[in-house]
């Protein structure tokens, strides 16, 4: 009976040393997991950082930067040409840091410029648990720009420049997606050009043209011709007395941009922003109607058809502001503000989901 009574003992007393061991090994487990770097955290704080920049929110961008970085994150801040979206490509995860390279698209709003870059964002865990941005190197992909009466584009740091597209490209005429039926056919505004904007994967370009209404377009751009197209548009005529100056003929330059979707046109607008979706099946215009407000048009890039959700008749600009903030991977998210007291129940954040075409509020 003792010798039972003492077994007993001895096995009740080995289960609490084994149930102590694991949990010590447990905690020392967990403790473990707590000082590992943490790349979802890491990634997070890169896509905080870049909406920072985006929106011009110099305070944040300082926050999430380490102390050699903070005055440099203003050098990512331009008034000129602004973030329009960006895109995550790839990552790195090292032993204490994380390395993601990022597309930016970049827009201006003044005039026709618009550049793709390609950003190398590091991340490191400092001693206060918080994760910041250590580093970041910048490189220009493509950059777009008016200039005498055409839309040019240069491929990384080329000096030389190709056409893309002028104004003989547009089209003479067009529809309204106003215009349900494709009834009547309107004259393409293209007076001047206006707002244009990379695609992520640089192979798009969205070119716009305006006087008192705006088109909008897609460019398909053949990367081919600007390796192998020649920058002279002059010829020198042999002919004629050895006179150079008066035997220039002009020669077309050929464009590199080899096909174009009409999208829109926009009634009494002028196009502010421009942005592909994150894989560019969807395409934004954000747009103004002077002494109306703003609004959002999201259009099929393959159909070129606006989406089913008609966000000018959920949001009518008569009665709210839609503006554009950014694409995840599986939707559109934008703000709504109310002009009046009466409509403020849909002021908020809103999201446009791509994969059951819904409407949600943030």
């Amino acid at each position: 009976m003792k010798r039972t009574l003492y077994f007993i003992l001895v096995m009740l007393m080995s289960a609490i040393i084994i149930s102590c061991k694991g949990s010590d090994i447990k905690k020392e487990s967990n403790e473990k997991q707590e000082d590992k770097f943490n790349s979802k955290i890491a990634t997070q704080t890169v896509k905080n950082y870049l909406e920072a920049i985006s929106k011009g929110d110099i305070n944040t961008a300082k926050k999430l930067s380490v102390e050699k970085m903070r005055d440099k994150s203003l050098e990512f801040i331009s008034p000129d040409i602004n973030i329009s979206g960006y895109s995550l490509e790839d990552t790195n995860e090292l032993k204490e840091s994380l390395l993601i390279k990022v597309k930016v698209s970049r827009v201006s709003n003044k005039d026709s410029r618009a550049n793709l870059d390609s950003y190398s964002i590091k991340v490191i865990k400092e001693d206060t648990e918080d994760y910041k941005i250590s580093d970041i190197k910048v490189t220009t992909e493509k950059e777009a720009f008016y200039e005498e009466g055409e839309i040019r584009i240069r491929n990384k740091d080329n000096v030389k420049t190709n056409l893309l597209i002028d104004k003989s490209g547009i089209p003479q005429y067009g529809f309204s997606k106003n215009d349900k039926g494709n009834m009547v056919k309107i004259s393409v505004p293209k007076t001047n050009f206006g707002t244009i904007a990379f695609s992520f994967s640089g192979d798009r370009i969205a070119i716009t043209t305006y006087d008192k209404d705006s088109f909008v377009s897609i460019v398909k751009l053949d990367d081919s011709l600007m390796v192998q197209g020649e920058s002279s548009s002059e010829q020198t005529d042999g002919g004629n007395g050895g006179n150079k100056d008066s035997n220039k003929v002009k020669v077309r330059e050929i464009p590199v941009g080899k096909e174009i979707l009409s999208l829109d046109i926009l009634k009494d607008t002028m196009v502010k922003n421009l942005c592909f979706s994150l894989d560019e099946k969807y395409f934004m215009t954000q747009y103004e109607v002077k002494d109306k407000g703003t609004g959002v048009r999201v259009y099929n890039v393959d159909k070129g058809n606006l989406l089913d959700i008609d966000l000018e008749k959920e949001f009518p600009i008569e009665e709210f502001n839609v503006t554009f903030y950014s694409f995840d991977k599986d939707g559109m998210i934008f703000d709504v503000s109310a002009k009046e007291s009466k409509d403020r129940e849909k002021q908020g954040r809103w999201k446009i989901e791509f994969k059951d075409m819904k409407l949600i509020k943030m």
